[in-house]
């Protein structure tokens, strides 16, 4: 386990003792079927000892809408989502940038399924994370498979990851400087 922020665990509530599998969507409704897919390959891959799954639905799923299992936690919206990344031992996302590039600073393994069809996400944030040596895809018709998606999660537990370094001052920090120009 990576766990390497133990203040952020106890104000968390995880147990540092169990391996930790954070699993979110982002903030719209289309990511409703991951969730269930990877929902039906929990109890295949709670074959690893204690692992945990923190399920966050975003702020348009209804986390009452999903089913529930033994050993997931399903949240809703969380302001703080980047904590309970850092938290995690790995990571399943639907592979957006914001949430791909936390996880690629915070130096955790996570596997992320992209939509099928969706241009950026397949092109623009797969291009940006093979540049940082970051994440490993896993494309959305493999997720289908309750059992390739519980051994891709089993993977990526417990994986070395030597992910490129985040640089600094990216582009919010030039927006800030052309923004305080302007004041």
């Amino acid at each position: 386990m990576r766990r390497w922020y133990s203040t952020v665990f106890g104000l968390l509530g995880y147990p540092q003792e169990e391996p930790l599998c954070v699993v979110t969507v982002g903030g719209s409704g289309v990511g409703t079927a991951l969730l269930h897919r990877v929902l039906d390959a929990v109890s295949l891959a709670r074959i690893v000892s204690g692992l945990r799954f923190v399920v966050v639905t975003g702020p348009r799923i209804d986390p009452r809408s999903l089913p529930r299992r033994r050993g997931v936690t399903v949240r809703g919206y969380l302001p703080d989502l980047y904590l309970h990344l850092a938290a995690a031992d790995l990571a399943v996302v639907q592979g957006g940038l914001t949430t791909c590039m936390e996880l690629t600073a915070g130096a955790t393994p996570f596997r992320y399924v992209p939509l099928r069809h969706h241009f950026e996400r397949n092109f623009h944030v797969r291009a940006r994370l093979e540049r940082y040596v970051a994440g490993r895809c896993l494309p959305y018709d493999q997720a289908v498979d309750p059992h390739a998606l519980a051994a891709a999660i089993g993977e990526e537990l417990g994986r070395k990851v030597a992910y490129r370094p985040v640089e600094p001052g990216g582009a919010a920090a030039r927006a800030a400087a052309l923004l305080a120009e302007l004041l």
